[in-house]
């Protein structure tokens, strides 16, 4: 979610499109050069996708690639080595950089195309998963990785932004800032974790019958149950909440709303910077307050 913010928070930043058009042609004749028969086209979808989906030699794949700039880079490169730590040489196919007719070069991952879930997931079976993925990763950190820090600091800028512009209540934002210096404060003590950063439903996807978590470009060092927690947060999981929030991580039931509080101030303050909140059914203030009520 940070590259999100980070992105709508820059007044001067690239067109998504145009770059993708810069990219395809490029990616194309790199890919023809190797004699195989080779179609590429754009794969759209995504907040920040420079992606396409190509068949090469008869098989569908997926390849993935990333907008101008180094953080650009070294954020699709840490989610390359996290996925090659999570399931070795079956997600990552290769990597390779494009070469541009400007001279730049942009990272590319080569992958399989792999299949959305078949029907939604349950509160239990997505723990699971996500205690599953921290397990693997155990104490290994890839390069580049941001501390938690960087997202209490945005939820200060949020709760900033939501108020000046009068889209969180007063006593609403001073529970949210309550329970956000709780947390920062209880942080030394709480268990770390590589944590995924976009835990959500359209980034759990199948490779033949084995469930794989995708999309690791914003990981962070964070807290061991966080990923389950935002999980939580996504509107199609929005009826789980009153069931589900509370004793499945292992965190005090104070954290574990703070968490939740956090996150869905950050989704609320990513789509006022992006607009996107103009065209939602449930505005900041009631998903805020949403999880200020839930009872434990």
């Amino acid at each position: 979610m940070l590259g999100k913010i980070g992105f709508f928070e820059t007044d001067d930043r690239p067109d998504i499109a145009a770059d993708r058009a810069r990219v395809l042609p490029a990616l194309r004749q790199q890919l023809q050069s190797s004699g195989r028969a080779v179609s590429v086209t754009p794969a759209l979808g995504g907040t920040l996708g420079v992606c396409f989906d190509a068949e090469i030699a008869g098989e569908k794949r997926f390849l993935k690639t990333h907008l101008p700039g180094a953080d650009a880079r070294a954020s699709l490169a840490k989610e390359a080595d996290v996925l090659v730590r999570l399931y070795g040489s079956t997600i990552v196919l290769d990597r390779f950089d494009v070469r541009l007719a400007d001279g730049t070069a942009r990272l590319c991952l080569l992958m399989p195309a792999l299949l959305p879930l078949a029907g939604p997931m349950q509160p239990a079976e997505a723990a699971a998963i996500a205690g599953e993925s921290s397990e693997r990763l155990g104490d290994w950190r890839p390069d580049h990785l941001p501390s938690f820090q960087l997202y209490l600091a945005s939820a200060a800028r949020a709760l900033e932004t939501l108020s000046d512009r009068n889209l969180i209540e007063q006593a609403t934002a001073a529970e949210t800032r309550r329970l956000i210096a709780r947390l920062e404060e209880r942080l030394p003590k709480l268990p770390a974790a590589l944590c995924h950063g976009d835990f959500g439903p359209k980034n759990i996807m199948l490779a033949g019958t084995e469930l794989r978590v995708i999309d690791w470009e914003d990981a962070f060092d964070g807290i061991a149950g966080y990923d389950y927690l935002y999980w939580l947060t996504f509107m199609e999981n929005r009826a789980f909440l009153p069931t589900a929030a509370f004793g499945r991580t292992g965190l005090a039931p104070d954290i574990e709303r703070a968490i939740l509080a956090l996150v869905v101030l950050l989704k609320s303050y990513l789509a006022v910077r992006s607009g996107a909140y103009l065209k939602h059914a449930v505005p900041p203030q009631a998903r805020i307050a949403e999880i200020l009520e839930l009872s434990r």
